[in-house]
């Protein structure tokens, strides 16, 4: 009896997330992204609070990246460097960690993730707005500037009084010459966090679908889902936040292997699997010409801190949002 006792509050608890979840989901904000030619970017608006900005400008050397990242509640959940240089104590490490960003390191052996003076580059060729979805169309582009992939992303935004969240539905397509992804950890749909936010010397504690915790037990593993809890320290003010990226179930290779570091990057690799366990198999993805797969993501920021119950609920609901 004393652990039907005990069960009963867990199981209202659950139930009270649930229906919150689904109550908030219900409850959606209007979407606004205007397009502002002058800047090149697209900027991203959920119930007319700022979220994101889509920046594809001459700035961004090597891809268009979603920069900043905020939530509802204000708080910046990205890394200023390397767009703001010589923000007073913030790490100035890994360069090419710019904000939320997507791209992969062994494409044809070419490094599309790793700093690379070679003069390859991520670089877009025409975006349009379709009711609540930026859809761009990327080139990849070698040092030669052939065309090596073709990236169709969808990005459908969305949210309600606690939470923005994006859908990223990214098709790649091989454009011309086969290709061929090699098995690396360093990819690939990744957010550099805000220094503020990461564990090691922040306020940060990862969390993944199987209920583990911290960068150590979370980091090359597979699972649906990882999440981050914190605080973001601005002028004086912690702000709780929760950062979680979904990985959908059609999506390539899922549940994908996780590139969470402790040190601020929070990354998912639908491709690597031995660069991350060193006794699994070796995963090459290989594309002949004209072939193409697809990985999908959905970005949710939370205001505040919120339980597994509720990312659970999430997770499943952004596992069946429509293409």
């Amino acid at each position: 009896m004393k652990s039907r006792a005990l069960l009963v509050p867990a199981m209202l608890a659950l139930t009270a997330a649930v229906a919150l979840s689904a109550a908030l989901h219900a409850r959606q904000s209007p979407v606004q992204i205007r397009h502002d030619a002058a800047a090149r970017t697209y900027v991203v608006e959920i119930g007319g609070k700022p979220f994101t900005t889509y920046a594809y400008g001459d700035s961004f050397v090597d891809k268009p990246v979603f920069y900043p990242v905020l939530s509802p509640n204000g708080a910046r959940v990205n890394r200023e460097f390397p767009m703001v240089a010589k923000v007073p104590g913030e790490s100035s490490d890994h360069p090419h960690h710019q904000s939320l960003f997507f791209t992969y390191d062994e494409v044809n052996g070419i490094h599309f993730w790793n700093p690379d003076k070679s003069g390859r580059r991520i670089v877009q060729r025409e975006a349009s707005v379709q009711g609540n979805a930026l859809v761009v169309v990327l080139d990849w582009k070698d040092k030669d500037g052939k065309v090596v992939l073709e990236e169709t992303k969808r990005v459908t935004f969305g949210g309600a009084a606690d939470v923005f969240w994006m859908d990223h539905d990214i098709t790649l397509k091989a454009a011309g010459v086969p290709v061929t992804f090699g098995d690396t950890k360093e990819g690939a749909f990744g957010l550099r966090l805000n220094d503020t936010l990461k564990e090691a010397g922040g306020t940060g504690r990862y969390l993944n679908a199987e209920g583990l915790e911290t960068a150590a037990n979370v980091w090359g593993k597979p699972s649906a889902w990882v999440a981050i809890r914190g605080a973001v320290k601005d002028k004086g003010t912690d702000t709780d936040v929760t950062v979680a990226i979904f990985a959908h179930p059609a999506g390539l290779n899922s549940p994908p292997y996780w590139h969470a570091r402790d040190y601020g990057l929070f990354a998912v690799n639908p491709f690597g699997r031995r660069g991350y366990d060193p006794k699994a198999p070796e995963r090459v993805t290989t594309l002949a010409v004209g072939q193409s797969l697809n990985v999908r993501f959905r970005v949710a920021v939370y205001a505040g801190k919120v339980e597994k119950a509720r990312l659970d609920q999430d997770a499943a609901t952004a596992g069946k949002a429509a293409r």
